[in-house]
């Protein structure tokens, strides 16, 4: 559904839009499961039921700590748009079917958490639940099991304390993931007090890795996991045996974000990032607000949180589930688009992700026109060339403006024509995918709460 307007005719097709949103759901693509989660305050008989204010969320907290892109490099293996890529490889559809960690272009970020008291940098993922560090005499293995170097998997500095320091979960469990790119943790869970942001989280389960293969950094030692409980990988039993491949062995828990919020630790049951522009750096608050700069406290969208899911074939698979939302359209010119679908929110993958028809529409917009090269799985155009006028995507009826000087990336180059990569591209059948370029340009408060998500802008200059 396109306008040449430029503007939006809300209140004549919300009832629509809401049919057209279920009907999206009710039909996702090959191997993905949409689901809408519970808000906490509907969860009687548990601490999380407390009376919270809708409004609690606004408060500025003390509970803030810095995010710092890590690993020097353009690509990130564990970024949405990657994840999709194995996928699809697997459970078909297409669009990121050709996007592998050479090509999935994004940033890992990490934050300083204190592991019972010990700093430890471990990466923030907003695609799963469980929070895991290595151990000091871990078990580095290569892709066929063998054991190599502990250098070979490039973590940071390791535990040195191979125990929890609440003991061991009772009965005995650990945790197995195997990532989509085939990476693997595996080691013993236990009780841990766990503190970001100020915030000290008590007898946390946690897993200290003994077997890894993994594609480090060398900063960071593990992955903090803040995705709905229902993505958490324990299994009864020691990590020496393959109990994991029986599916009534798995043992759901509470993972950090929730049980923050069963604790009371928190003003209210959110957490929000903000992104900087050209830095590689951020901001993560705990129950509030983190005191960025240049937000517009006029406007702020809030959306439903939908979950997404992909549906593995085998019981032992990694259970990644992925914050989305559904847009009301874009705008790119003088024309918009009101057509609706599941955009997943990820911090860890540079570009946006849309629909085909409307990413080549978008391309089309720059001048010269921006030519899709599969092998990048983008869009390039001349290092210099016009950008669209206007580039926004709406957002509850909110349009969230792109930086222009966002829109073609002069550092992503292809030797071959000289072309510069730009700001969006297709997903295929999606789902797809609001990454960096925008969020960049906005604060995303994560409302386990009300299972809202809110987005408030950040001034374009």
């Amino acid at each position: 559904m396109y306008s040449n307007s430029g503007s939006f005719v809300f209140g004549r097709v919300v009832v629509y839009a809401t049919l057209v949103a279920a009907a999206v759901l009710e039909n996702p693509p090959p191997g993905i499961i949409y689901t809408r989660p519970e808000p906490l305050s509907n969860v009687k008989g548990s601490t999380r039921s407390r009376a919270w204010s809708k409004s609690s969320w606004i408060r500025p907290t003390g509970n803030i700590q810095k995010i710092q892109g890590v690993g020097g490099s353009k690509t990130n293996s564990r970024s949405v748009a990657a994840l999709l890529g194995a996928h699809q490889r697997q459970a078909g559809g297409f669009g990121y079917e050709n996007i592998t960690s050479t090509n999935s272009y994004g940033t890992q970020y990490a934050t300083r958490v204190l592991w019972d008291g010990f700093p430890m940098d471990l990466i923030i993922d907003t695609g799963s639940a469980d929070t895991w560090a290595i151990q000091k005499d871990f078990f580095c293995v290569d892709y066929a099991g063998g054991v190599v170097p502990q250098s070979a998997c490039a973590f940071g500095p390791a535990n040195p304390d191979p125990t929890s320091s609440y003991g061991p979960v009772t009965p005995e469990q650990h945790m197995f993931v195997q990532y989509a790119d085939g990476e693997l943790v595996v080691g013993p869970m236990g009780y841990t007090d766990i503190t970001v942001g100020n915030v000290t989280v008590n007898m946390q389960q946690t897993c200290l890795a003994n077997t890894t293969y993994w594609y480090g950094n060398n900063v960071t030692s593990g992955l903090m996991g803040l995705a709905y409980p229902s993505l958490t990988n324990a299994y009864l039993g020691p990590s020496t045996e393959s109990v994991h491949d029986d599916p009534d062995n798995y043992q759901p828990y509470s993972p950090l974000m929730t049980s923050m919020i069963d604790q009371g630790k928190i003003g209210a049951p959110v957490f929000s990032m903000a992104i900087d522009r050209n830095a590689s750096t951020g901001m993560l608050a705990w129950g509030g607000m983190p005191p960025v700069t240049g937000l517009d406290m006029s406007q702020t969208a809030t959306l439903d949180i939908i979950i997404t899911r992909l549906a593995d074939r085998t019981a032992t698979a990694s259970r990644y589930s992925f914050y989305t939302v559904i847009p009301d359209g874009w705008q790119f010119g003088h024309t918009t688009n009101t057509e609706r679908y599941p955009y997943i929110v990820d911090s860890g993958t540079t570009l946006c992700y849309l629909p085909p028809d409307l990413a080549d529409a978008v391309a089309a917009s720059y001048y010269p026109k921006a030519v899709y090269l599969f092998e990048y799985g983008a869009y390039f155009t001349n290092c210099n060339a016009i950008v669209p006028i206007v580039l926004a995507v709406i957002l509850d009826g909110i349009r969230f403006l792109i930086n222009p000087l966002d829109l073609i990336y002069r550092d992503m180059i292809d030797p071959v024509t000289g072309l510069c990569m730009i700001a969006i591209s297709s997903g295929g059948s999606g789902p797809y995918i609001l990454g960096d370029v925008f969020l960049q340009n906005a604060l995303a408060i994560f409302d386990h709460g009300e299972a809202k998500m809110r987005f408030i802008p950040r001034t374009v200059s």
